[in-house]
């Protein structure tokens, strides 16, 4: 190797080390700082210049925080919404999918339908929320864990189905052709054959359905004034006409986010599988 390709390879060693370095203070710093805003005495909040490591940690944020009862609520409400939201999302979003896949529809009806569901995907939601809002009183479903999770299917199973239809299309077929010469129906086919090979990428969308769920606040905020509140509500909650309550806000958001930091350790070898699934073609 000439010395201008070492130090080429110096010099590219050393973007990427920076690029991550960056990426990560990025996400970590505000995490830290939301952590010692947590820990921090009230009246350190409003100091000027600001304190950034506190003079001495407290834990009376968290204590008020788990010593209200409403907070147990939040986090069983967000739970069952969470949960339900995924369950009902990788069924129903896995099924129509492989159905897609398999159809055998033309291209530019295949990429209009496509086009349909990303178009719901991320077109503004704040546009739906009165109209949502007057058929969820309708049905007489206000104030319900059931008017989140509705909510949250309409934006889970469009972009779900979009990404397992990606997945289905890159799986070859011929395995699922030699079941058929077995006898399979298509039924078993899915089961038996589609299915495990698409697991990674399963196991992908439904992740990014929990953490999509989770985090969400506009239809929760909109549908859910008391008895199913979530804990983005909850956050959110600390914003009084009096001030914001920096304090109590920074523990409720901490108590938010550690079961979704646990989750991410938990899965990232399935989400790292599901989204490298196809990439690698032989």
């Amino acid at each position: 190797m000439t010395g201008s390709g070492r130090l080429r390879k110096v010099i590219l060693r050393v973007l990427r080390v920076l690029a991550l370095a960056i990426a990560i203070s990025a996400v970590l710093i505000p995490l830290a700082y939301l952590v010692l805003n947590s820990l921090k005495l009230q009246r350190e909040m409003y100091t000027i210049p600001p304190i950034i490591i506190p003079s001495r940690i407290t834990f009376e944020h968290f204590q008020a925080a788990f010593d209200n009862p409403r907070t147990v609520r939040f986090l069983t409400n967000s739970l069952i919404v969470t949960s339900v939201t995924t369950g009902i999302t990788v069924v129903v979003s896995t099924l129509a999918a492989y159905g897609l896949a398999r159809l055998g529809l033309r291209a530019r009806y295949l990429s209009l339908i496509v086009f349909i569901f990303l178009f719901i995907r991320f077109y503004p939601r704040i546009t739906t929320v009165i109209p949502y809002f007057l058929v969820m009183r309708e049905f007489g479903l206000l104030d319900t864990v059931w008017a989140i999770i509705i909510g949250h299917l309409g934006i889970t199973i469009p972009f779900v189905t979009w990404l397992m239809l990606i997945v289905f299309q890159d799986l070859p077929r011929e395995v699922e052709e030699a079941a058929m010469v077995d006898g399979a129906n298509p039924l078993q086919r899915f089961w038996r054959v589609a299915l495990p090979m698409a697991a990674p990428g399963v196991a992908s969308a439904a992740i990014l359905t929990a953490f999509l769920s989770w985090n969400e606040f506009l239809i929760a905020s909109s549908v859910a004034k008391r008895q199913a509140q979530v804990m983005s509500i909850a956050v959110a909650g600390f914003v009084t006409d009096r001030g914001v309550q920096w304090g109590p806000m920074a523990a409720m958001a901490v108590i938010m986010i550690v079961p979704m930091i646990l989750f991410a350790l938990f899965v990232q070898r399935y989400l790292i599988r599901g989204i490298t699934l196809g990439a690698v073609k032989g």
